[in-house]
């Protein structure tokens, strides 16, 4: 059947494994991408570093050297027929350029809440360059201005439709685990047991032990966040009231009552708490979790 609608190609010479054959009148989303990109269409470098000019001045002309033109992405996010929500990645995402393309799909398709994520090695810029000259260490830094500078020029050129649009960005760094792992070598025992006294590692921020406890919960890292102040502890809001957490030290039961309070103002469907597991003693531990039981939290969790 397929062979008789002409649905069936063998190649040039019939000879190649058989595919088969969608019409062009028959594609409905997205767009057909032409064997060769056009450059008046796709852009060209030339154009890439007019617009990165027009970001960092004129030393946007040596800061980076292979850019590619913000239209040559815009046209493969077409291509690939992009829906709401969906995720653009760039896992060699040099001066930035799909973010600020992201920008501008978001910004010409109402409909449309395209996101992105950039990976890039934090490869060292020669000292010698214009770019360290700068003040930029590495590459990922000319890449994370690159995505403030293209976000406040979009909107001050489009005051109104930007309204809406979702401009932020968060960065993440790749290393190993904010919290000690226990080491069962016999020799480092003394260490091991002082080092248990407190399992978070001491260079390590809060900020760095919130979004790690993010991941192993499988949540989204995008997720609202919210910080607040109660008792001298600083305690944050994930997801308007989904998950609370506080890694202070010194934790009362008072703490516990601001964070119920919290919660009943936000009234979220479900709720769970986390506490840093030294960060209180076990009378004070005892009457926290009797007092966010109190507010309808049960799910309590210290790490």
């Amino acid at each position: 059947e397929l062979l008789a609608e002409n649905r069936i190609y063998f190649g040039k010479d019939g000879t190649i494994f058989p595919s088969f054959k969608q019409f062009l009148t028959e594609v409905k989303q997205g767009r057909v991408a032409s064997s060769l990109f056009n450059y008046s269409e796709y852009g060209h470098t030339d154009e890439a570093k007019k617009d990165f000019i027009k970001l960092f001045g004129e030393a946007g002309r040596t800061i980076f050297e292979t850019l590619k033109p913000v239209r040559l992405i815009n046209n493969l996010i077409n291509i690939a027929n992009v829906q709401s929500n969906d995720i653009v990645v760039d896992f060699f995402s040099g001066s930035g350029t799909s973010a600020e393309s992201a920008f501008n799909f978001n910004l010409s398709n109402e409909d449309k809440n395209l996101k992105f994520i950039l990976v890039q090695l934090p490869e060292l810029t020669d000292e010698n360059s214009e770019a360290f000259k700068e003040g930029y260490s590495t590459i990922a830094e000319i890449g994370k201005e690159r995505i403030r500078r293209a976000s406040k020029k979009l909107v001050e050129e489009n005051p109104e439709k930007s309204k809406d649009l979702d401009l932020g960005f968060k960065v993440f760094k790749l290393d190993s685990s904010n919290i000690k792992g226990w080491d069962g070598n016999p020799d480092n025992l003394e260490q091991n047991l002082f080092d248990s006294q407190d399992n978070i590692k001491t260079d390590r921020s809060e900020e760095d032990v919130l979004f790690e406890i993010l991941l192993k919960y499988g949540l989204d890292l995008t997720l609202p966040i919210e910080e607040k102040i109660i008792e001298e502890k600083k305690v944050f809001n994930v997801g308007l009231g989904a998950l609370f957490i506080c890694l202070a030290n010194d934790i009362t039961s008072k703490v516990a009552e601001g964070i119920g309070a919290w919660k009943q103002e936000i009234n979220p469907e479900t709720c769970r708490v986390i506490f840093k597991d030294t960060g209180f003693t076990d009378v004070e531990k005892t009457n926290a979790l009797q007092t966010l039981k109190r507010f309808g939290i049960h799910e309590i969790k210290s790490i």
